[in-house]
């Protein structure tokens, strides 16, 4: 009888194990990037000084390599929104737009630092820009490398 519940328990313990490893491999990923989930920018300094929104200036997701955000200008006033693809490589972020408001940026890339120090994840750039053939632009297509972004993330 202990033999059975024994052989019962080991059939369910692997068919859990193989229905965990068939979730896995439906998602894409077997690994959490550690920048997954919804961030807001805290701070944004542009050549070294602080901007000061009216409101929270940018929401970002980040979800099994793909990435959608909302921007808007320190004003208040609307300023973009995008999605697309994104790659980390060491402390290298490359995103690619899929979609954009402004659709002359469809398919365009770009380069950026990116750092995790506790719970706040920081950005600087652009490092890089490349347009949608791929080649490299000056980074000062896209403002140059100039601001350096703090993000917490979001709650609801």
């Amino acid at each position: 009888m202990k033999g059975t519940y024994l052989s019962v328990i080991t059939l369910l313990l692997a068919a859990a194990c193989q229905s965990a490893d068939k979730s896995t491999a439906t998602t894409g990923s077997a690994s959490r990037s550690p920048i997954e989930g919804a961030w807001e920018v805290v701070e944004n300094r542009v050549d070294g000084k602080l901007e000061k929104p009216v409101r929270p200036q940018q929401l970002k997701i980040f979800h099994d390599g793909f990435f959608s955000f909302i921007h808007y200008n320190p004003d208040g006033s609307f300023h973009g929104s995008g999605a697309g693809t994104y790659t980390l490589d060491g402390n290298r972020y490359k995103e690619t737009f899929r979609y954009y408001s402004d659709t002359t940026w469809v398919d365009f890339a770009d380069e950026q630092t990116w750092e995790l120090q506790g719970d706040t994840l920081v950005f600087s750039g652009f490092k890089k820009v490349f347009d949608r053939r791929g080649k490299e632009m000056p980074a000062d297509t896209w403002g140059g490398d100039k601001f350096v972004e703090k993000r917490v993330r979001a709650k609801p």
